[in-house]
């Protein structure tokens, strides 16, 4: 029994696809049309067994097409024959209903092929070109899923951690404001008696004054970071002497720890290049770091030292030695003391180290930690001697680099 089929193409791709099927003898009624609207209305009246049309007609095409020829023969079996390669184009035909998809490229005896497995009643049926076009989009689309799906992963995690640090900041914030909040008050109380004696007055107020220079402190810290991680920072870089710098630190720290001794191992000049308060910032932090895990009966050694990489500032403490990870996190994210709030020991909001290390690599620098297998940490940083200089590779004596992320 003969196959009915609509065929619906251009004038020249009527007449080679005409001549094809022809020539191949199979036994085939043959209705054609140039015009897509046409091919609807002719497929609505014959109801043929096998549509074939191509997508691109004037008027009528895609995936539309096939959704009005579908509607207007639901019996009827409709294959695209197309020059248009596009694999998302051939999936919205499928999606629509039809039956196979042959490119033009790949002859008309694929074209008798799909007939023969439409007109059979066979599922959909893909010509091999076509069916690799859309098993390479699909496989693309499965690895963009799947990466996808680990890119969203990592920004769950990314977003679990970052609302942890902010419930651990705000605990930690509020656990580090009490102290100065509540000395300056009982201050602020004890100096509304007028009958102090001077030297008291004068303690007092020192007292005050040092509570107040902590609170500035942690907002000017907390500020800074927020600079940093918008770009809005601008550092000052200029010629500067560091030796001085390091002594004022070393001195200002020194009064906070007034029990500990701070060794002061660099020479009386040392050219560098840098922003000399946001320096200064980065050689309190570590040092005081060090300072309050350091025991009393070791000093701090505080050593700096121009090197043909640049300029090298080290702080070793004494203390218990700062764990790798704690040391990592604490350089990759602000809030990070390493400690539990509810039991700290040692003050601290926990933006130093992460802060410094901002700070050194706006500089054009690098800052790492060496764990001290006897106990302890060394923390270093290394900035350019002089304008226009650049760091060429680690200070001697090699670096952590593992704890240093991204540098």
């Amino acid at each position: 029994m003969a196959v009915t089929v609509l065929l619906c193409d251009t004038a020249d791709g009527l007449a080679q696809l005409q001549y094809a099927l022809i020539r191949s003898g199979a036994d085939l009624q043959l209705e054609v049309t140039t015009d897509a609207l046409r091919a609807v209305e002719l497929a609505a009246r014959t109801r043929p067994d096998v549509i074939v049309t191509e997508l691109t007609l004037e008027g009528l095409g895609g995936a539309e097409l096939i959704k009005r020829l579908r509607a207007s023969a639901p019996g009827s079996r409709t294959i695209c024959h197309s020059d248009v390669v596009d694999p998302r184009v051939i999936a919205e035909v499928l999606a629509a209903g039809a039956a196979g998809y042959v490119l033009r490229e790949e002859g008309a005896d694929e074209v008798l092929r799909a007939i023969g497995a439409a007109a059979g009643g066979a599922g959909a049926s893909l010509s091999a070109r076509a069916a690799a076009l859309v098993a390479g989009t699909l496989g693309e689309a499965l690895d963009d899923r799947e990466r996808l799906s680990m890119q969203l992963a990592e920004i769950e995690e990314t977003t679990r951690q970052g609302t942890a640090a902010k419930a651990e900041f705000l605990s930690n914030i509020s656990h580090e404001l009490r102290t100065p909040v509540t000395v300056a008050k009982g201050i602020a109380y004890v100096l509304r008696n007028r009958h102090i004696p001077d030297e008291e007055w004068e303690e007092f107020i020192q007292q005050l004054q040092a509570s107040l220079d902590k609170l500035m402190m942690m907002v000017d810290e907390i500020i800074t970071i927020a600079e940093l991680e918008r770009g809005t920072l601008e550092l000052e870089l200029t010629e500067l002497d560091l030796a001085p710098l390091l002594r004022h630190a070393a001195d200002e720290i020194g009064r906070q720890h007034p029990g500990l001794e701070i060794q002061r191992l660099f020479p009386d000049v040392l050219p560098a290049y840098g922003d000399p308060a946001r320096i200064g910032e980065v050689v309190r932090e570590i040092l005081d770091n060090g300072c309050r895990y350091s025991p009393e009966d070791r000093p701090v050694e505080l050593r700096a030292r121009a090197l043909d990489e640049g300029v090298v500032v080290t702080v070793t403490d004494r203390g218990q030695g700062m764990q790798r990870t704690v040391a990592s996190q604490a350089f990759a994210q602000p809030f990070s003391t390493g400690e539990a709030v509810l039991r700290k020991e040692k003050a601290g909001v926990g933006v130093g180290l992460h802060l410094a290390r901002k700070l050194i690599v706006q500089h054009g620098g690098i800052l790492w930690t060496d764990p001290i297998p006897s106990g302890g940490t060394r923390v270093s940083f290394c900035i350019p001697g002089h304008r226009g200089e650049t760091l060429s590779a680690l200070p001697r004596g090699g670096g952590d680099l593992a704890a240093l992320p991204g540098a």
